[in-house]
């Protein structure tokens, strides 16, 4: 199929990945009149209970890839540490959001010279391959800073935080294999994200701005528009559209930034598929992520996303689940999403609530009032 061809109603839309995030791409993608397939590597998966059917296996295998795609008349990827040189091997598949965003983010080396190359304000950072280079590196960049494996995806307890020389000494033993980045610890004072969409037409929108906090490495909160002047704003889309311009792609991905009291904007990293944070904007703007990125992969028109009311949405894991069902008795306002699989760890998301507000102060106080996301 080419890329100029519009997909209707009563097509296939494959996605790979059953999480939370599939399971909302799916549900939109039904109301919109799609049928759905879905490949996971977990039948429990939250969006093997909404799929028309499902493939049960290895996401990055090319059997099981082709296997979907033979049903369908477009394939998405949803799971972010998807196999690019598995989908690269696809015959005959019409993959709109192509791999080049893939591999860009799953390599931080890349991903920083392409920052790099377009003018993108990253945090000072070093290649590292052994010990001596952190020795020589610390000297530009300053403590504290992070050591991290060059690939993605393959655990946060392989991140090392370096506060001083001694630090550097006890990382010896895991600078045994491969190619790391030490990067400088940035002091932001907020979290942000912006959601672009882009179509084969070369078409860009953005939804308004998030501001998210995280606990640890989950996200906790968002909040839009994000609390920050107009001319952070501005720069923050300006930055967005800069990098779909540069990425061959078609459909919904983020960008992530960290800003500074200064007013400092760094890039965080490159979302390359709908995110967690944007799930706010099914109720905030008057078209979700989720449409957005459904729009842009079937060749239909992007609308200009419109604010419908400020908003603050805060994730629901699988510790607090039962926790939320009285609130859903008690707050008819709030809109609650259960994505109903079963969690293997206590911060698995298992599902988020939205709030439209008028009033923010008075909406986070409703939150920490009801002592569940204390």
């Amino acid at each position: 199929m080419n890329v100029e061809s519009t997909i209707y109603p009563g097509s296939t839309i494959g996605i790979i990945g059953g999480g939370a995030n599939s399971k909302l791409l799916a549900l939109t993608a039904k109301k919109m009149g799609f049928r759905v397939g879905i490949l996971t590597d977990k039948m429990n998966s939250p969006a093997a209970s909404v799929a028309d059917f499902t493939e049960v296996g290895d996401m990055s295998d090319v059997t099981n890839l082709q296997k979907l795609a033979q049903f369908c008349e477009v394939l998405t990827y949803e799971y972010e540490n998807t196999d690019t040189t598995a989908l690269d091997l696809l015959q005959n598949v019409y993959l709109p959001q192509k791999t080049d965003i893939l591999s860009i983010m799953q390599d931080r080396q890349l991903e920083k010279v392409f920052l790099d190359e377009h003018n993108i304000n990253i945090a000072p950072y070093a290649t590292i391959v052994g010990l001596d280079d952190v020795y020589a590196a610390v000297d530009s960049i300053g403590y504290p800073c992070v050591l991290k494996p060059v690939q993605r995806g393959i655990g946060s307890q392989f991140q090392r935080v370096i506060y001083n020389e001694d630090d550097i000494a006890k990382s010896a033993d895991y600078l045994t294999t491969g190619t790391y980045i030490l990067e400088s610890w940035v002091p932001f004072e907020r979290e942000l994200s912006v959601m672009v969409a882009k179509d084969a037409q070369q078409n860009i929108v953005t939804l308004p701005v998030c501001e998210n906090v995280y606990h640890g490495r989950h996200l906790f909160e968002s909040i839009t528009p994000a609390r920050i002047d107009a001319a952070t704003t501005v720069e923050v889309e300006r930055i967005a559209k800069t990098l779909a311009q540069s990425i061959t792609y078609v459909g919904v991905f983020g960008v992530e930034f960290f800003l500074t009291a200064s007013g400092t904007l760094y890039v965080k990293r490159i979302v390359p598929c709908p995110h967690t944070s944007g799930n706010i904007f099914n109720e905030a703007t008057q078209v979700s992520q989720y449409e957005l990125h459904i729009r842009a992969i079937c060749n239909w028109p992007l609308p200009v996303p419109q604010l419908v009311s400020p908003a603050v949405s805060v994730t629901i894991p699988e510790r607090l689940l039962k926790a939320t069902y009285t609130q859903v008795m008690i707050k008819p306002n709030w809109h609650f999403y259960y994505y109903l699989a079963n969690g293997s760890q206590a911060e698995s998301r298992v599902g988020h609530v939205t709030i439209l507000t008028q009033d923010l102060k008075q909406t986070l106080e409703a939150i920490y009032d009801t002592e569940i996301w204390n």
